[in-house]
């Protein structure tokens, strides 16, 4: 995608001097270029050679028509950054051309010939040079042409000469304005494959050492290579901790890269939620190294949703550690239940932690951001978890909220479709 701030060099051929006081953004770009097609269309339809409609009718269309160039002015520039706005221009601008030229009806059929071919030149070449050689060369052609026509010819012919030279400058811009976010957005899918491809490989080199240090570290706690003392197995506990917490942020810098690269796909699949659930739960029954508890409040009978399995895991899994991590000491509650309209599923996170300050309940769900983001923060982590969580609640057509005061815990609500 174009960015709207990007300058859009008109003569990119021109010395560096003289170009850079032509190159404008975009936006100032295609209302400057098209001030001349709207003002040449105007005259045209000012003068027409024959009453085909009334003259209130041309006088209030060209009032439009000229308000509507106006009125980009007033349009964000963010929008001015894809094809999908201004393309849509150019064919209107197309075809009040075309129209103006018929209801003025002082043009011959080799005029409307030179005027489509010339559309065509200027849609088919690349290179912006040639595109200014044509613009230029085009209405020195046919005025060398119009000349050694035999015969008397009105004044108004003179107004064919600019017009072809506007209307080449206009669609050799337009041409190279699509081309360029063309080749921008190719550029963009290259980084992101380039990105992914790198995190790729640095992940498996990290994984593969984190696999051993945990390989080991779990036989030397499962006493597989000999007795250990007490003092030992509490040290292996935390290298096999510290080894999860390492594996889950690789984990998490893999979805980031698969997220912008939009790689990520949802695949859906019945989920009995009972079972599923169970399932969960298990794996969260681990010893804790502090005095918490997590407690699961679950209905004895859940719907079956259709739903990504693999990332709605993701999402909880986060949600559930990241109260763990945040609460040096009490409680963290899971809870299901179906909403009042008994079209979603409402699963709740509540935890008696540390809470979110007021201000920082804005960005938590932006990626790399943390409501403590100062270097003497207390827990760990990329700011990655949050952002992640949203982005698949989204993909899964769902939603997540969070309330939360300081020093009085977190409470995390998604809502799933059923």
């Amino acid at each position: 995608m174009i960015k709207s701030t990007a300058a859009i060099d008109l003569f990119p051929f021109a010395s560096s001097r003289f170009g850079s006081h032509l190159a404008m953004p975009t936006k100032p770009s295609v209302i400057l270029i098209r001030w001349p097609v709207v003002i040449i269309c105007s005259y045209l339809l000012l003068y027409p050679s024959v009453e085909l409609v009334p003259p209130w009718v041309l006088n209030f269309f060209i009032l439009v028509y000229l308000a509507s160039n106006v009125a980009l002015y007033f349009v964000h520039e963010e929008r001015f950054a894809s094809s999908s706005f201004y393309s849509p221009l150019v064919v209107a601008d197309t075809v009040v051309l075309t129209v103006s030229l018929v209801i003025n009806g002082h043009v011959e059929a080799d005029f409307y010939l030179t005027y489509f071919l010339l559309i065509i030149i200027c849609c088919i070449f690349e290179n912006p040079k040639i595109l200014m050689l044509v613009s230029v060369l085009a209405p020195v052609v046919y005025t060398v042409l119009l000349f050694r026509t035999p015969g008397s010819f009105e004044p108004s012919v003179f107004l064919r000469l600019p017009f072809l030279f506007i209307v080449s400058l206009f669609y050799g811009y337009f041409t190279q304005l699509v081309r360029a976010e063309k080749a921008l957005k190719e550029e963009a899918e290259q980084r992101n494959r380039g990105k992914k491809d790198a995190l790729d490989i640095v992940s498996h080199e990290f994984r593969t050492p984190l696999n051993l240090i945990s390989g080991y570290a779990q036989a030397l706690k499962n006493k597989t290579l000999g007795d250990v003392a007490p003092e030992q197995e509490q040290a292996l506990a935390k290298i096999l901790r510290q080894s999860d917490i390492l594996v889950y942020m690789v984990d998490s810098i893999l979805d980031l890269a698969r997220i912008e690269s939009g790689e990520f796909l949802v695949q859906r699949e019945e989920i009995q939620l009972s079972e599923y659930f169970r399932e969960l739960r298990i794996n969260h029954e681990l010893p804790l190294e502090k005095p918490v508890s997590v407690r699961w409040s679950l209905p004895a009978e859940l719907p079956t949703i259709r739903s990504d399995k693999a990332k709605l895991t993701i999402v909880l899994q986060n949600l559930i550690n990241n109260a763990i991590k945040f609460t040096d000491e009490g409680t963290v509650d899971v809870t299901a239940r179906l909403g009042t309209d008994k079209k979603h599923l409402e699963i709740e996170v509540t935890d008696t932690g540390i809470g979110i300050p007021k201000e920082a309940l804005s960005i938590i769900f932006e990626k790399f951001r943390q409501a403590d983001s100062s270097s003497t923060r207390v827990h760990g982590g990329v700011g990655l978890g949050l952002h992640i969580v949203k982005v698949f609640i989204e993909l899964l057509g769902g939603s997540v909220r969070v309330k939360s005061e300081p020093n009085q815990g977190s409470t995390f609500t998604v809502q799933l479709p059923i």
